[in-house]
């Protein structure tokens, strides 16, 4: 089921239709408007057109480095655990 809901992105408002809920997709908008509004703090001449470009491309910067770093990590922390295990269970096995 999709619902319609109103968002205003950088002072421009977008009538959308989305299958998540109308609160998840505020939410999204209020955080490409704040993601617009810092960048355009630091680059004030750059037109909307761009600025949102170069906003979707931070946070496309965002996303790919959240998906580099998770599997590595992940893979770090069960090495960890699984040396964890094995200390453990050589302790136990080992006869005294």
């Amino acid at each position: 089921m999709s619902s319609h809901t109103t968002v205003e992105i950088f002072g421009r408002r977008f009538e959308l239709r989305a299958t998540d809920s109308s609160e998840r997709v505020e939410e999204l908008a209020r955080y490409v408007d704040r993601r617009m509004r810092e960048l355009a703090e630091v680059s004030p001449h750059v037109d909307t057109s761009k600025l949102a470009v170069l906003t979707a491309l931070n946070i496309a910067d965002e996303l790919f480095k959240e998906q580099e770093t998770e599997p590595g990590t992940r893979a770090e922390q069960i090495r960890q655990r699984v040396e964890g295990l094995i200390a453990r269970l050589d302790e136990v096995l080992t006869p005294s």
